[in-house]
């Protein structure tokens, strides 16, 4: 049998407590991460409180306003729609930003109600019920016009936003019928373009093919309206990056297109907001302004829709609601309970001199793979799959630098880092001029989770007291006396340790020669 030194395990009486400890932490990281961002959503925003206006039918230029959709349309990617292009050059073309997180949900209510996601409480996909703010379909009911929603898309997330507020919901699939519903306010939302941009990206042929068949559904849209009296806007969510992926702030996933064409239109071109396409719908149809707008009309304005606009804006601003403001609990709770776990470990100088390298590694990976982005998050799967990766390979030089008596540490050390992470996020503007602090708690979670997970699954193993060669070399085995005393032990001593022998616990008949290097 071996030496007794190698069944002994530093601290092994807190082996069990250590790894339930740890897998609790890591379960608890894994779910903070995957809740992070719908966490961000506001139910109840201070704008809330701004004095709706009157709501009256006026003096608007269109009869009739058309609103399309088409999600995940880039601006370069617009450029080469031609029945688009020919809206253009008759009506007024913006080159226009998405707002941030550049997800449809968000955008979808920043252009319907005209307000930010920062202000309007709506920062995901996710979010958990309709939307209470004010919005061109809530303006267009109380002023006694028809509203009517046409998707292409079978997910029902952008019809229930405003559902109090539409009188007619049809899904169609694969395109919109040229026969619009008889309503004065016509949402169409064009899904299939970004379909193709999360399959194959928007470099691809599928992409491409994908936006030419939106072109030709605005077209024969576009013949079905009398521009002397009606009014057709064509906008996009957000755009997708090469290789597919939005919700960050990359240039080629913010810059979207707006054409108003028809009624109301004004040829030129200029620069514009997601924001804007409120305020100018509800300008359009004389239903305006829109009570919690902090974007302007793209066409005329006038003195009422200024006032309501700023009391809009001082209302965000005084609630200060412009910054997350949020650290998840568990973070904290995880700092304090991996703090008391590596006290009670007693864990030597070498792995705690080499703790910090799975944090340093990781950052590192997050870095030269470019996972510091919402846009590379949409497909939760493919994510997880990312982040367990680069996890594994931190992991590993962990284990390779410190063992595994290294891995309390290194979790605790990668705690310390995610509660500076996510404080630093807190006091990120919720319209930052760079995403990237925004996102970092997401995959600083899940790093966090894949290490205390490690730390479950192999334990933490103390270091092994082992005589030097030298001392081996010198140690002689000593006779025993007539009572199986060695000389100079005491009698009490030797006995205990004959008992110990005749047990046979410990090494049974181990030769006398036989040192125990405990």
């Amino acid at each position: 049998m071996g030496s007794l030194a190698r069944l002994m395990i530093a601290g092994s009486s807190h082996a069990p407590v250590t790894r339930v400890c740890a897998l609790a932490v890591g379960a608890a990281m894994a779910y903070a991460a995957g809740s992070y961002e719908s966490d961000l959503n506001v139910r109840r925003p201070p704008v809330l409180t701004v004095r709706a206006s009157r709501t009256s039918r006026g003096q608007g230029s269109a009869a009739r306003v058309v609103w399309v959709m088409v999600d995940g349309l880039r601006l370069d990617a617009s450029r080469e729609m031609t029945v688009l292009n020919r809206l253009r050059t008759e009506g007024e073309d913006i080159s226009a930003r998405a707002e941030f997180p550049s997800f449809s949900r968000p955008n979808f209510v920043a252009q319907a109600s005209g307000i930010e996601p920062a202000a309007s409480g709506v920062l995901s996909n996710g979010y958990p019920e309709e939307v209470a703010l004010d919005s061109v379909f809530r303006r267009a009911k109380k002023a006694g016009l028809r509203t009517a929603m046409l998707t292409t898309d079978p997910d029902p997330g952008l019809s229930w936003t405003y559902a109090s507020w539409v009188d007619d919901t049809i899904t169609e699939d694969p395109d919109p019928d040229a026969d619009l519903p008889p309503a004065d306010l016509v949402f169409v939302h064009i899904g299939y373009v970004d379909r193709a941009g999360h399959v194959s990206g928007a470099a691809s042929r599928q992409y491409r093919a994908a936006v030419a068949r939106a072109d030709e559904v605005i077209g024969r849209i576009a013949r079905t309206l009398d521009p002397a009296r009606e009014a057709l806007i064509v906008t996009s969510d957000h755009g997708h990056l090469d290789g597919g992926g939005h919700g960050g702030m990359e240039p080629a996933v913010v810059r979207i297109p707006i054409v108003v064409w028809g009624a109301g239109a004004v040829r030129r071109t200029r620069a514009g907001r997601g924001r804007d396409v409120g305020p100018t719908i509800a300008t359009l149809l004389g239903i305006g302004p829109l009570s919690h707008a902090t974007g302007r009309p793209l066409v005329r304005g006038d003195a009422v829709a200024s006032r309501q606009r700023a009391a809009a804006r001082a209302a965000v601003c005084a609630a200060r609601t412009l910054r997350v403001d949020h650290v998840p609990i568990v973070i904290p709770i995880a700092v304090v309970a991996l703090l008391v776990l590596g006290g009670a470990s007693g864990v030597e100088m070498r792995p705690l001199m080499s703790s910090p390298t799975y944090a340093l590694v990781f950052a590192v990976l997050l870095l030269v793979t470019h996972t510091l982005s919402f846009s590379v998050s949409n497909d939760g799967g493919v994510f997880g799959g990312r982040l367990t990766a680069l996890g594994a390979v931190a992991a590993l030089a962990q284990l390779r630098v410190g063992g595994r008596s290294s891995l309390v540490p290194a979790a605790l050390v990668a705690s310390l880092a995610v509660l500076w992470t996510a404080v630093a996020a807190a006091h990120q503007p919720l319209a930052p001029a760079d995403g990237t602090l925004r996102f970092l708690p997401i995959p600083a979670l899940a790093g966090l989770a894949f290490i205390c997970f490690m730390t479950a699954a192999l334990g933490r193993q103390g270091m092994l007291e082992v005589k030097s060669t030298a001392s081996r070399r010198s140690a002689r085995p000593r006779a025993l006396g007539a009572a199986g005393v060695l000389p100079g032990e005491p009698a009490l001593g030797g006995a205990l340790r004959l008992a110990w022998s005749a047990s046979g616990v410990g090494g049974l008949n181990r030769s006398p020669t036989m040192e125990d290097p405990c």
